[in-house]
């Protein structure tokens, strides 16, 4: 099995020289005297050329703006807002500084590899502002105005320099710097590790890959960087290095799709939608539809990749909503090809008709996964069960939720370095008789950095006994773009400093940027509390590496509380052990971290205990064997319901079977089985005089057995079939014909006028509340039914005058009648142009063992020898499933599953005629009446 990773950024990248780097080897220099005597602290980093010999020597980099040439950065982190100590003198800006083995820069997959260390999914930074390399400038065009009152042109001018008459803001320095010398050719390049892309992803695989649970896999994905103005000859170079040196299947997107579908689609429009968030400012339709242009773009171009690549038998999996539309893509060409797709949830039909396009659909926590169920039952009126999704073709999606991890063993090898221990000894220093608050968010508006900072502000207020004893450290990570967010933080910031702080204490200690990897593990382990108050986010992984740094091995302290928001991964991972806070409730924080802090020992060790017993079971190689055995069981049981996989009835084969058999069991659906028929309105549906007369021959037959099963009720039942009967049979005599009515909750047994309840029904605990909801929707959609039944009741809009309203709406009150009934045990189940809404422990499998106990009761008719089942929905798979359990038992009962039409099934053959290829097939094997005529 060879696994395709989809991610729209690779692990690694490419940096270029400025034809002023005269030193060929990776060095980190001083600053120079210039530089000294100027009053400014900069480190410098050339770009490697010699890329063996860099395999071998220490890497520094060193975070600064986007440039092409060195990279300059300022050796100190800027001021916080109102700061009245130089507590943050201590941090430094990023500085990962490792050795790096040699396979490093060949393929990023050592456990010490940069994006090792950084295990965290906060390290995403906007495209084409990749800090640390000397890369290309963007020539992206500049998009239509986001604002509804401006609907301007779309510019051809590059993203750094708008036109003067669109332009909002001034221009900055990083715009107006002359470009740097730079010649992009095939040996001016190196290969290194990015710092972009979803590091806690790259994190997990490389720690799976360096303990063997997999070998052959290749990335695909972009290089996260501008690419329109490098020269073809350089791209397929690099194309080449990449995929023999780093198993990478590169993908080249030009920089104004790329910018469109991350910067704008992504960032602007589909995170917060998924994360539950209205933008401040409304998009323009413009803005929308140009970015959701360049959104299909990209996804078409993963798609294309892929396709080219992919080999019988390769798994896809796709990374994150940046890919959303690619699994339908990959399936409209390889309908069989393995896809899965992880992640977050989309609330447009397009994209969640992209993700339907997978086997397999995975999110982070049960609550994503149900919400994803809840959204596909209501906007597209498709069945949502306990383990997935049933399309109208019947071909079933799994859908389950289960937590990402990180690399316990990788980060603890991490936390033995000496400059972790020295980082930890100067903190605690600093810090003495302080009680400290560690946070670490990007600063975006879903991150809730406001409500950390009005609840700390609160906390301050309430409790004033601390407020000269504990200090929030706040990392930041990225810049915003947001001004008005960035100046609310800084304000709050300044506020909160200028009102409990002094010369002696400062309450906030604000790290506008990511800081050194060691600083970092050093401030994780010496905290008190973590503080975590995001308003919608998946796991965050900072949860789990605070628990790891907390294990009480490298700190006098240890066993830190976690006080984190109630709508997080991690709240749900770690349940009751941490503090669960509102964000929206300022109050309920400050109590919270009153109550974190003034934990006992015992109870914060308790607590710790819990939650470190989680990360270690849900870690990264936990997460991805448990994706990869789901994946290839999913993958196995959509093959064996693939329609063009399932062989024509051999009606020959078929009745040599049948002449045989001494005893024959005969099930047969009735609706879209042995008939045809559009609308439920009528009180009597007719069934056909060839179908009766096609009943009473199989039943002249002593050897068979045949029953009908249908979703209408006994009394239509019993009057639709009266005329089924033997000849010579007495008038009042019981037919020899078996029914089921109402989709298993009833059955009448043959030669029997008795009907038995297969099962207790009560539905008057919720009859009139879903009445009164159908009253409301019948209203609103003209041509729509209800039909009452004994178990339950019919919706059915198969007379609506406009089908596709009617669908979207017949989802929305499947969805209502779920949630309102879930604790009742009743759902609404979609069906052909209509619901069905019955108890959930109500289906055909009920009726398949009431008829099976009849064969070995006593005096009962034994166990047949030949079985038949005709069938044309989903509510008949369970049919087929019990009867290839039977053979499974006993081999030498002989069992015919069909399905009627073209569709996902468990049945092992299939007529495509219909209700007339049925009947046909049955009238033949009435007209067997011996082996001989066989």
């Amino acid at each position: 099995m060879v696994l395709l990773l989809a991610a729209l950024t690779v692990p690694n990248t490419v940096a270029f020289h400025s034809l002023s780097d005269v030193d060929t080897t990776p060095t980190v220099s001083t600053s120079s005297k210039k530089e000294e005597e100027s009053g400014q602290d900069y480190t410098t980093f050339n770009p490697h050329k010699d890329q063996q010999h860099a395999r071998s020597q220490s890497l520094q980099f060193a975070p600064s703006l986007s440039q092409i040439g060195p990279i300059r950065a300022p050796a100190a982190l800027a001021k916080t807002p109102g700061a009245t100590t130089n507590l943050e003198d201590f941090f430094k800006p990023q500085n990962f500084q490792v050795v790096l083995p040699k396979k490093a820069l060949i393929r990023n997959k050592s456990a010490t590899s940069l994006q090792a260390l950084v295990a965290s999914e906060y390290q995403t930074k906007s495209w084409g502002k990749i800090d640390e390399v000397n890369q290309p400038q963007s020539l992206a065009e500049s998009p239509p105005s986001q604002s509804i009152f401006e609907d301007t042109a779309i510019s051809k001018d590059p993203i750094g320099a708008p036109p003067e008459t669109s332009r909002t803001t001034p221009r900055t320095k990083i715009a107006r710097r002359k470009k740097r010398d730079v010649e992009y050719t095939t040996s001016n390049y190196t290969i290194q590790p990015t710092t972009l892309g979803n590091a806690g992803l790259f994190s997990a695989i490389t720690a799976i890959e360096d303990k063997g649970a997999f070998e052959d896999f290749f990335w695909v994905g972009t290089l996260g960087m501008p690419t329109d103005r490098l020269p073809q000859d350089v791209k397929e170079d690099i194309t080449d290095k990449f995929l023999n040196d780093l198993d990478t299947f590169l993908v080249f997107l030009n920089d104004t799709d790329m910018n469109g579908h991350y910067e704008n689609y992504c960032k602007n429009i589909l995170f917060p939608m998924l994360h539950s968030q209205v933008p401040d400012v409304p998009k323009s339709k413009a803005y929308q539809d140009n970015s959701w242009s360049h959104y299909k773009k990209v996804n078409e171009a993963f798609a294309d990749t892929i396709i080219k690549n992919y080999k019988e038998g390769d798994v896809v999996w796709v990374h994150d909503y940046h890919l959303l539309l690619v699994p339908n893509l990959v399936r409209e060409k390889y309908p069989r090809a393995q896809i899965e797709i992880f992640r977050n949830l989309p609330s447009r039909l397009d994209l969640i008709a992209g993700m339907l396009g997978a086997n397999m659909i995975g999110f982070q926590t049960e609550d994503f996964r149900y919400q994803f169920l809840q959204t596909c039952s209501r906007l597209l009126n498709i069945e949502a069960t306990d383990h997935g999704l049933v399309l109208e073709n019947g071909r079933f999606i799994d859908v389950f939720g289960i937590p990402m991890g990180i690399d316990i063993n990788t980060m603890n090898m991490r936390r033995q370095l000496s400059e972790v221990k020295d980082n930890m000894k100067e903190l605690s220093e600093r810090f003495a008789g302080k009680h400290v608050i560690v946070s670490r968010d990007k600063l975006d508006g879903i991150h809730g950095l406001k409500h950390k900072l009005r609840g700390f502000a609160e906390f301050l207020d309430q409790y004033p006994q601390w407020e000269d004893k504990v200090v929030l450290v706040q990392i930041a990570t990225s810049a915003t773009q947001d001004i008005e967010l960035r100046d609310t933080v800084n304000n709050l910031i300044t506020e909160i400093n200028g009102d409990w702080g002094d010369l002696n204490h400062q309450p906030i200690v604000y790290l506008n940027q990511e800081i050194d990897y060691p600083q970092y593990l050093a401030l994780m382990s010496i905290a008190d509390c973590m503080l975590v108050t995001s308003l919608s986010e998946g796991m965050n992984l900072t949860c789990h590496e605070f628990v790891v740094c907390q294990d009480g091995t490298s700190s006098l302290k240890g066993y830190a509380p976690l006080v984190c928001s109630e709508f997080i991964g991690a709240a749900k991972v770690f349940d009751s052990n941490t503090i669960l806070v509102n964000p929206w409730h300022p109050r309920g924080i400050a109590a919270a971290l009153d109550k974190a802090l003034s934990m006992s020992h015992k109870e914060r060790k308790q607590r710790w205990q819990q939650m470190f017993e989680v990360t270690q079971k849900y870690c990264a190689e936990y997460w991805f064997k448990t994706f990869t055995q789901s994946l290839e069981h999913a993958w196995k049981a959509h093959n064996a319901r693939d329609p063009s996989t399932v062989p024509r009835l051999q009606m020959r084969e078929l009745r040599k079977k049948y002449a045989v058999a001494d005893k024959r069991l005969l099930v047969v659906d009735f609706e879209g089985t042995l008939t045809t028929w559009d609308s439920p309105k009528e009180p009597v549906i007719t069934v056909p005089l060839k179908v009766i007369a096609m009943l009473n021959e199989l039943l002249e037959d002593q050897k068979n057995i045949v029953y009908v099963m249908s979703e209408q009720s006994m009394d239509a039942l019993q009057h639709m079939f009266r005329n089924v009967r033997v000849k010579g049979a007495l008038p009042d005599a019981p037919s020899r014909l078996g029914l089921v009515a109402e989709n298993g909750a009833f059955i009448r047994k043959p030669n029997t006028s008795e009907w038995t309840e297969l099962v207790k029904l009560d539905i008057s605990p919720w009859r009139k509340g879903v009445m009164d909801i159908l009253g409301h929707y019948t209203t609103s959609i003209p041509g729509s039914s209800i039909k009452e039944i004994r178990s339950g009741i019919i919706f059915s809009y198969a007379d609506a005058a406009d089908h596709q309203d009617a669908s979207h709406k017949a989802g929305e009150l499947a969805n209502q009648i779920n949630e309102m009934c879930e604790n009742l045990g009743v759902s609404a189940t979609p069906t052909e142009k209509g619901l069905y809404i019955a108890p959930n422990h109500i289906d055909k499998r009920l009726a398949c063992k009431a008829i099976e106990k009849e064969f070995y009761k006593k005096g009962g008719s034994g166990e047949p020898d030949f079985i038949l089942v005709f069938g044309d929905s989903y509510e008949d798979e369970c049919v087929f499933e019990w009867a290839h359990g039977i053979q499974d038992r006993n081999e030498n009962i002989k069992v015919n599953t069909t399905v009627v039409g073209k569709r996902s099934t468990l049945a092992r053959s299939a007529i495509t005629q219909g209700p007339s290829g049925v009947l046909a097939a049955l009238e033949k094997l009435a007209m067997v009446k011996d082996s001989k005529a066989a």
